[in-house]
């Protein structure tokens, strides 16, 4: 059973660790890119688990973790933008991930869902989020939950109605 709970400062070296596996999965099959080649300097500033990030996104109240047996199984980093393309009001999902064994079980799903529903009750009007165009299962969650993809990078979520 996965419990979706926000994210807490003892979250921070399982949670850099997932997201660190999930650019490189992304880097080495989506770009080509081979991880090792990349500086050093550069690894420990990716992601939005780097320390100053991460502090931030803990303490902004609108960030997730995947729970499932005392194991952080899935991350999802977002805050509140007070305006973006004419909207007040916007959570912006900055970044997320699933562990690989966990995929394709509705872990994701619950990480959207629940942001999705804090954000609205604190005031959100919608929700964006970029999507990398050749990520396929991306693609499919975003628009399972409803979200608008209008052939670029960002998916659009209207909380007007959503339940």
């Amino acid at each position: 059973m996965v419990e979706i709970r926000k994210v807490k400062d003892k979250d921070r070296s399982h949670v850099r660790t997932l997201e660190l596996f999930c650019i490189r999965e992304y880097l080495e099959s989506s770009l080509q890119r081979n991880w090792d080649d990349l500086p050093s300097e550069l690894m420990e500033q990716l992601g939005v688990s780097a320390k100053e990030s991460f502090d931030f996104y803990r303490d902004n109240g609108l960030s997730y973790v995947a729970m499932e047996k005392d194991q952080v199984v899935g991350f999802l980093f977002s805050q509140m933008i007070q305006h973006i393309h004419n909207i007040d009001q916007v959570l912006w999902i900055e970044n997320m991930g699933v562990h690989p064994d966990h995929r394709r079980k509705g872990v994701g799903l619950k990480l959207l869902r629940r942001a999705a529903l804090d954000a609205k009750k604190k005031g959100a009007k919608a929700v964006q989020s970029v999507i990398m165009p050749d990520s396929k299962n991306a693609i499919m969650l975003h628009k399972k939950m409803g979200f608008f993809m209008d052939g670029r990078k960002f998916a659009f979520l209207d909380l007007e109605n959503f339940k």
